[in-house]
C-alpha cells in the first residue's frame, strides 16, 4: 500500500473559495491596491466565488467590483505544475493562500490582472458593506503598504514576474 503524504478533507460547509488579483498597469508600472476606509488596511482585491463561477471569472469580477476599474487576467511566465506547461506565459493562479476564520477555512487563489490606471473609474461597484478606496502606487511602495505578510509575498511574486525586478 502506498504511503500517503499530507491529505485533508473538509466538507463544503467547512471551507470557502475566494479569488483575487494583483492588479497591474504594465504601461505605467503601477500597482492598484484597495484601502479599507474603516481600518486603514491596504489589501489586494479579492472575494468569494459565486456558485458555478470559474476561478478566473471570480478574480476579475472581484477586482472590478472592489476597485471600480475593469480588469482582465494578465498572462505571466511563472513556474507551475499545471498540465500542458510549455514554459511560456500562462493564466494559472500565481499563488494560493489559506486563512482560518472560526471553523471555516478560506482558500484564496491569486492571479495577476491587467488594469488601466488612465481608464474609466466606475462608481458604486462595491457590494453592500464594502468601503474601499482604490489607490495606485509604484511597485515598491505597494509591497511596503500591504497590511498582511502573505499579501506582500503574493504581490512580490506577481511584480517580479511582470516587471522583472
Amino acid at each position: 500500500m502506498a504511503k500517503d503524504s499530507y491529505r485533508s478533507l473538509l466538507s463544503s460547509d467547512e471551507f470557502v473559495i475566494s479569488c483575487g488579483t494583483v492588479p497591474l498597469d504594465i504601461t505605467h508600472k503601477k500597482v492598484l491596491l484597495v484601502r479599507e476606509r474603516k481600518t486603514n488596511e491596504f489589501l489586494l482585491p479579492k472575494g468569494r466565488k459565486d456558485m458555478g463561477e470559474d476561478l478566473q471569472a471570480t478574480a476579475v469580477r472581484e477586482t472590478t467590483e472592489e476597485t471600480g476599474y475593469a480588469a482582465t487576467i494578465l498572462p505571466l511566465k511563472t513556474a507551475t505544475h499545471a498540465t500542458n506547461d510549455h514554459g511560456g506565459k500562462h493564466t494559472e493562479p500565481i499563488a494560493r493562500t489559506e486563512r482560518k476564520s472560526g471553523d471555516i477555512l478560506k482558500t484564496i487563489y491569486w492571479f495577476a490582472s491587467s488594469v488601466d490606471s488612465q481608464g474609466a473609474h466606475q462608481k458604486d461597484t462595491q457590494q453592500e458593506g464594502e468601503d474601499f478606496e482604490s489607490v495606485w502606487m509604484n511597485p515598491g511602495e505597494a509591497i511596503e503598504r500591504l497590511t498582511y505578510h502573505d499579501d506582500r509575498e503574493v504581490a512580490r511574486m506577481v511584480i517580479d514576474a511582470a516587471f522583472g525586478t
